[in-house]
């Protein structure tokens, strides 16, 4: 019997890999071209319906708003909202994911058309055109910005506008020298290259646009799995640092305190923004108890404790949250039995039984929301007054958890109660004409063809401009009469 001949065998071997990997290339030369054909089609549905809202302010014979003025819902307002949300919808994504698509597909259609090339034949993947797009999105305003200031200072015989470039060449130059580099490079590294090419380039100073910058800070926060969830800041990066090195050392202090306490010299001591080592003592000296926390997670209770109280508590994390948070807890949960129903905080989700219990054990009150009609609120006043009642406004509240607009996030805590039928054409103040619109939905509504109607239970039925229908169901199907 022959052996194989192992040397054979791995060149096979070897052979089938490299054909397996250019399959693998040639599948994503044909993503990256089906991911231009979208961005086209894209930017086709946002010139759609741009053009549709132009059409119903000539038949309206609506005048165009001047820029600036208080009424700032012209038909390219309407589009991009109209467009985003329709996408939003129809692709079940966020409607911020679907602004930055349509703003993304825009500027490979019009400013970036060579990027847009190299995406159809499969030169560069999605990732490296995001890159492209996201580098040159403030080039082209920042010279019109210049031009304007420049074009001020000639009409007041105080500068001269020279020989400058215009937005257009410069961003057609810096594509042209950027997509060399993401022909060659992976979309992380070519991010890299791309912005410090668009430092060279860039008209504006430094300093202007980190001044820009500081008016999109803001605090966000995204549920996660397990009853945890993501708290993010964006901030100027000098004070993002500086936050995040106070926290540093306010827990490698409670380490070096423990450590001391215990009689343990240097474990788990670290630098300020090392994520290693493992102490003892639980923040208070002399205590003598244990604790394992980590450092990044002294980081997270320091923060926490800092948010909630202003000030490190002498012994322990916390005594519990300040602000108001609605706690939806059934009586069995509170009650310590298990039950199929889950306690949930509002515009989070589901939380275990022992942090309902531990949160409910410090809650100032409690509203009773029972599952039978005695519950006790008023759930309608008709037509006797448009403001919405205390009690129905909670219950309404509890029913809806996030705002009713398909694909929301946006908790009801924040948002507005909105007469589903408007109170002037005979609309009614009652649980079955209310529902939460955050107050950019609550806009859209109004200033859109986009339409709703209650359909019972709590679910609403939406209408987009296109004709398409999405419905929406409340977070608690509770009893209204």
């Amino acid at each position: 019997m022959t052996t194989p001949d192992p040397l054979a065998l791995t060149n096979l071997a070897d052979g089938a890999t490299d054909q397996l990997l250019d399959a693998i290339l040639a599948t994503d030369r044909v993503v990256a071209s089906v991911h231009a054909m979208r961005a086209t089609a894209i930017n086709q549905l946002f010139e759609n319906v741009l053009h549709s809202e132009r059409l119903t302010d000539a038949a309206a014979g609506r005048p165009v708003p001047a820029p600036g003025s208080a009424d700032g819902w012209n038909a390219e307002t309407r589009a991009r909202r109209v467009a985003a949300s329709e996408l939003a919808c129809a692709m079940r994504i966020s409607e911020r994911q679907a602004t930055d698509l349509i703003e993304q597909s825009r500027a490979l259609a019009t400013r970036l058309p060579a990027t847009r090339e190299a995406l159809a034949d499969g030169r560069i993947s999605l990732g490296h055109a995001a890159a492209m797009v996201d580098e040159a999105a403030t080039m082209s305003t920042v010279v019109d910005e210049r031009d304007r200031m420049l074009a001020e200072a000639v009409d007041a015989g105080s500068g001269d506008a020279g020989d400058l470039p215009s937005s257009a060449e410069i961003v057609a130059e810096f594509e042209r020298q950027a997509l060399r580099h993401a022909e060659t490079t992976s979309p992380g590294r070519f991010r890299q290259r791309a912005r410090r090419l668009r430092e060279r380039l860039e008209p504006m100073t430094r300093e202007r646009r980190c001044a820009e910058r500081v008016a999109d800070r803001g605090v966000w926060v995204e549920p996660a799995r397990d009853g945890m969830a993501y708290l993010t800041a964006y901030l100027p990066a000098a004070d993002a640092w500086a936050a995040y090195n106070r926290i540093s050392d306010i827990a490698n202090q409670l380490g070096r305190t423990d450590q001391s306490a215990d009689g343990v010299a240097g474990a788990g001591s670290g630098d300020v923004g090392g994520d290693v080592g493992v102490v003892r003592g639980d923040g208070a000296a002399g205590d003598g108890v244990s604790d394992d926390r980590t450092l990044p997670q002294r980081r997270a209770d320091v923060f926490r404790d800092l948010l909630f109280d202003g000030v490190m508590p002498a012994h322990g994390t916390g005594t519990g949250i300040r602000p108001t948070v609605l706690v939806t807890v059934p009586v069995l949960t509170l009650l310590g039995h298990d039950t199929a129903e889950v306690a949930s905080i509002e515009g989070h989700g589901p939380i275990s039984d022992a942090e309902a219990r531990r949160l409910a054990a410090t809650a100032p009150s409690f509203i009773r929301v029972l599952t039978h009609p005695e519950t006790g609120a008023t759930l309608s006043v008709g037509r006797d007054r448009y403001v919405v009642p205390r009690d129905l406004r909670m219950w309404l509240r509890v029913r809806d958890e996030y705002c009713r607009f398909p694909g929301c996030g946006r908790a009801a805590s924040h948002s507005d109660v909105d007469h589903t039928r408007d109170w002037q054409h005979g609309g009614t103040t009652s649980a079955d004409n209310l529902a939460h619109l955050c107050p950019s939905h609550h806009r859209l509504k109004h200033h859109t063809r986009w339409r709703v109607q209650h359909d019972g239970g709590g679910t609403l039925l939406w209408t987009a401009p296109s004709g398409r229908t999405y419905r929406t169901e409340p977070a608690h199907a509770l009893p209204s009469g």
